[in-house]
């Protein structure tokens, strides 16, 4: 137990959980969260200490989710438990639980474990989250931030992150011929692989920074995918990659899609570079950067890999913040 006096916060306090003490969380809590103006209980926190490193679970109430009360918890309880000799704090909130993800995120927590399979409070696969004394109090630094209002759009289309509702939509998508024969592994996903996708892994891929995935939408609903992939901040340069169903082409969506993910990675991600990379033969997609302002850069010998283990080239083109 590392609260050993209560916490006082502006909205609740934390106190000690006695030992009798009944809450629906799912484990034994060490600590509650109790509102300012009553004894009802809005949140519990609950410990586990090996070996210097403290392993946090954490709860909210139903009727108080949605207002940052996690997030809070957290940052109240840091000090106390690193007063007591923690060397390291962690969370391991399950993949598909984004509000969990993103509570441990605005208290500090930074993604530094990966996901881990099976390690998650609840039985599931974890994404390893940790704080470290000299983190500070959050919340984490983003190298892909949200997208502004939730979307970016023009007149025509809007791009908006991966949901699990796409799932049937994106796996029907994928696994055109048409479509995977120009992806980086010319292989159709399996139906787990397009709801893993779907259900969590593009979620959690943006929220650790390493890519941002986006539906296509011109208000008829996934009219395809673009994204922004192997992003580098310390080189301050990122991949744009994107797919377009068949029925849609020509309409100029996918060089509106490009534009408008070029802009956020200048503006709001803070990169310098964009790249992207075209077979030889695809003159389509060649076209698209063209017209989005791209510049052709070079050759790029065995950019690509192929099933029969032969690596294809891929022109390389660019696009410069200065540009």
């Amino acid at each position: 137990m590392y609260v050993f006096e209560p916490v006082e916060c502006a909205a609740f306090s934390l106190r000690s959980a006695p030992e009798d003490v009944k809450v629906d969380c799912g484990f034994a809590p060490d600590a509650l969260a109790v509102g300012s103006e009553g004894e009802a209980v809005w949140g519990a926190l609950g410990f586990d200490d090996v070996g210097g490193t403290v392993g946090v679970r954490f709860w909210v109430a139903p009727e108080r989710r949605g207002k940052h009360l996690a997030a809070a918890m957290l940052r109240a309880v840091v000090p106390g438990v690193f007063a007591a000799g923690a060397s390291r704090l962690e969370v391991r909130p399950p993949v598909r639980d984004q509000a969990a993800i993103r509570a441990a995120m605005r208290a500090g927590f930074r993604p530094d474990g990966g996901v881990a399979r099976g390690a998650s409070w609840d039985g599931t696969a974890a994404l390893m989250l940790g704080l470290l004394p000299g983190d500070g109090p959050g919340p984490t630094p983003r190298v892909l931030p949200d997208l502004p209002g939730g979307a970016l759009g023009d007149d025509l289309i809007t791009l908006r992150p991966l949901s699990p509702d796409d799932f049937e939509a994106h796996l029907r998508h994928r696994s055109s011929p048409e479509v995977y024969s120009g992806a980086v592994l010319p292989l159709p996903p399996s139906a787990a692989e397009a709801r893993e996708v779907c259900e969590w892994r593009a979620a959690v891929e943006w929220l650790c920074g390493r890519s941002a995935l986006m539906v296509i939408d011109d208000g008829a609903g996934y009219q395809g995918t673009i994204g922004l992939y192997d992003v580098a901040r310390v080189v301050g340069t990122g991949m744009i990659g994107y797919d377009l169903r068949p029925e849609t082409r020509g309409r100029g969506y996918a060089t509106r899609a490009v534009r408008l993910v070029r802009r956020w990675a200048f503006k709001e991600v803070g990169l310098d570079r964009v790249w992207a990379g075209t077979d030889l033969h695809n003159t389509a997609s060649q076209a698209v950067l063209r017209r989005a302002g791209f510049r052709l850069e070079g050759v790029e010998r065995g950019g690509l890999p192929t099933l029969s283990g032969r690596r294809r080239d891929t022109l390389l083109w660019a696009s410069l913040s200065s540009d």
